[in-house]
């Protein structure tokens, strides 16, 4: 700031002890120098401050908020239409599956959503003469027999 060298600090000094005086140099100096850490304190908070005050600026500019805002609300309309049923999904093309026993005309003309669906019909099977009933009183159970070891 100030291109001050050593030769001109050392006559600003001479000059000082020739006005001020030998006793109250010492308390001059003091003072000076109390002024001169004020003046830096002072100085380094001011730089602090506008550091803080560029960085909060450039925070403030790097979060544009209202961009944000539009962004979101792009993506909420974008999910909107994609979420939109009514349009592709069209609710007389959808049937129960059939089992088999009902007819084609009679399946689309229910609704599918106030009916249960329909039983499949499971054939039983006939019982053969040689099978003996389940109740049958005094029949011995035969063991199984086991395969011949050799």
């Amino acid at each position: 700031m100030f291109d001050i060298g050593f030769l001109e600090i050392l006559l600003i000094l001479i000059i000082a002890l020739l006005v001020i005086g030998p006793e109250r140099m010492p308390e001059v100096a003091r003072k000076i120098g109390r002024f001169t850490g004020r003046v830096r304190r002072f100085v380094n908070s001011v730089k602090q401050d506008s550091q803080v005050q560029e960085t909060l600026k450039d925070f403030k500019e790097s979060v544009d908020f209202e961009e944000q805002q539009k962004q979101i609300n792009q993506i909420n309309n974008q999910l909107q239409s994609g979420l939109d049923f009514n349009q592709d999904l069209k609710m007389d093309e959808l049937q129960r599956p059939s089992f088999g026993n009902e007819d084609q005309n009679e399946v689309s003309n229910r609704s599918q959503f106030n009916q249960a669906p329909t039983k499949p019909e499971i054939k039983e099977t006939t019982k053969t003469p040689d099978s003996t009933p389940k109740n049958a009183p005094n029949t011995p159970i035969e063991p199984p027999s086991e395969p011949n070891k050799s």
